[in-house]
C-alpha cells in the first residue's frame, strides 16, 4: 500500500475556497513534511510541518502556539506549499491534534451569540491556492471538509478524469467509460499528474451516494488490494462489523475518522482508551447536544474531554450537559464546584441523597438545597 500512495502523492494543483485548518489537518494526517506559506491582506506567515507534526510557525516577529492560532484566524488570502527547509526551526512540541482542538475552541469563543459556532467553522474559508505532491485520497479529503460544490478534474499521463463533489460529499466520478465508484477508484491507481479545482453545480447524475469518509475508506482498501498488501484473512473483512472495522483502525486513522465520522461510528470511537480520540470525537463538527450529555454522564471517558465539554460556553447552556458534569466523579473538582449552583433544587435534593457521587457533590448539593 505504500508504494501506492507514494505514486499517488505526487500530484499538483490549485484549489479555491477552503480553511486553513483543514489544510492543516489532511498535511497532518497525510503525513506530509513541507511549508505552508500564507499571505492575508494584511500578513505573511509559514508554517513548517514535519512528517505530519506542526514544529515550527512564523509570521513577523511572532513565532510558536501563539503565531499558528493567531494564522488559524486570517480569514482570506492566498497559500502555497513549499520544501521543508532542512534547518528547520522547532518552536512547537505539542501534537498537531491538540493544536487543532485548540485552534477550535479558541475560534469558538472569539465568536458570541447564538451563530457563534457555525461562524467560527466558515472562518479562513476565503483561502486559495497551491498544492505540491498530495495524494488523490487526501485531496478528496480536504476538498469534502466543507460544503462547497465543485469538481476537481485529475490529468495524469495515463488518464483524465473528474471527481465532482457536492454539498461536501462525492457525487459523481467519471473517466473514460467508467463512472461512479469504478472510474472513483480508477483514478486512485495513477502514479501522478495534475489537478485543478472548476466550479461545481448540483445539477448531473449522482454515481455514487455514501459518506465521503465511508468512500475514503474502501479506496484505502482498494489500494491495498492492488498493491498486493493483503491476504485473503484481511479480504474477509469486507463482511466484518463496523466495530470490528473501526477497532482494527491505527490511532491515527481512528483520530481523522473520528473528527468527520457519523453518529454510530462515534459511539463506538468515544470508548476507544486513547484520550486523543476521544476529544477528536467531541470536536467533530457533526455531533449533537443528547451525544454531548451522554458523554458527560459516562464514567469510561478520559477527564480532559470532560475538561473539554465544560470549557464550551453552547453546551454549559444545556442543563441536561450541566447536570451531567456536576456528578460525574471523573469531572475535575473545579467544574463540578462551579456547576453544582446552577442545578434546580430537585436536582439538588436528589445528589445531596445519591450515594454515586463524590462527597464533596453530595455536601455542597445538601448544603444548597438547605439554604
Amino acid at each position: 500500500m505504500d508504494d501506492v500512495q507514494a505514486g499517488s502523492r505526487g500530484f499538483r494543483g490549485t484549489i479555491q475556497y477552503i480553511r486553513l485548518i483543514d489544510l492543516i489537518q489532511v498535511s497532518c494526517l497525510a503525513k506530509l513534511s513541507h511549508t505552508i506559506k500564507v499571505e492575508s491582506p494584511s500578513a505573511t506567515g509559514y508554517a513548517y510541518l514535519d512528517s505530519g507534526n506542526v514544529v515550527h510557525v512564523e509570521s513577523g516577529d511572532k513565532i510558536g502556539e501563539e503565531c499558528f492560532f493567531e494564522l488559524l484566524q486570517w480569514e482570506r488570502g492566498h497559500f502555497e506549499t513549499l520544501p521543508l527547509p532542512g534547518d528547520v526551526r522547532v518552536s512547537i512540541n505539542r501534537p498537531w491534534e491538540y493544536l487543532l482542538i485548540q485552534a477550535i475552541n479558541l475560534s469558538g469563543e472569539k465568536v458570541s451569540g447564538e451563530e457563534g459556532p457555525y461562524e467560527a467553522q466558515n472562518q479562513s474559508r476565503g483561502f486559495w491556492g497551491t498544492i505540491n505532491e498530495i495524494g488523490l485520497t487526501d485531496l478528496v479529503q480536504l476538498a469534502c471538509l466543507d460544503s462547497v460544490d465543485r469538481i476537481v478534474e485529475v490529468n495524469s499521463e495515463t488518464l483524465t478524469g473528474t471527481i465532482h463533489i457536492r454539498g461536501g460529499q462525492v457525487g459523481h466520478a467519471q473517466t473514460g467509460d467508467l463512472v461512479g465508484r469504478e472510474a472513483f477508484f480508477k483514478m486512485l491507481t495513477v502514479h501522478g499528474g495534475s489537478f485543478v479545482t472548476l466550479p461545481g453545480s448540483t445539477e448531473g447524475d449522482i454515481t455514487i451516494n455514501e459518506p465521503w469518509e465511508h468512500l475514503l475508506i474502501e479506496a484505502m482498501r482498494f489500494l491495498d488490494e492492488i498493491a498486493g498488501a493483503i491476504d485473503e484473512e484481511q479480504a474477509e473483512q469486507r463482511a466484518e462489523t463496523l466495530l470490528q472495522k473501526v477497532l482494527k483502525k491505527k490511532t491515527a486513522e481512528k483520530i481523522k475518522l473520528a473528527l468527520t465520522a457519523d453518529k454510530e461510528t462515534r459511539g463506538i470511537l468515544i470508548r476507544d482508551s486513547n484520550r486523543m480520540i476521544q476529544v477528536a470525537v467531541i470536536c467533530n463538527p457533526k455531533i449533537t447536544d443528547g451525544e454531548v450529555a451522554a458523554i458527560a454522564y459516562s464514567r469510561h471517558v478520559d477527564d480532559e474531554v470532560l475538561r473539554r465539554i465544560a470549557a464550551e460556553k453552547e453546551w454549559l447552556r444545556i442543563y441536561a450537559v450541566r447536570l451531567a458534569l456536576a456528578t460525574n466523579p471523573k469531572t475535575p473538582p473545579a467544574v463540578s464546584r462551579k456547576l453544582i449552583p446552577t442545578l434546580n433544587r430537585q436536582d439538588l435534593k436528589s445528589i445531596s441523597l445519591s450515594k454515586s457521587v463524590p462527597n464533596f457533590v453530595a455536601n455542597e448539593a445538601r448544603r444548597l438545597f438547605r439554604e
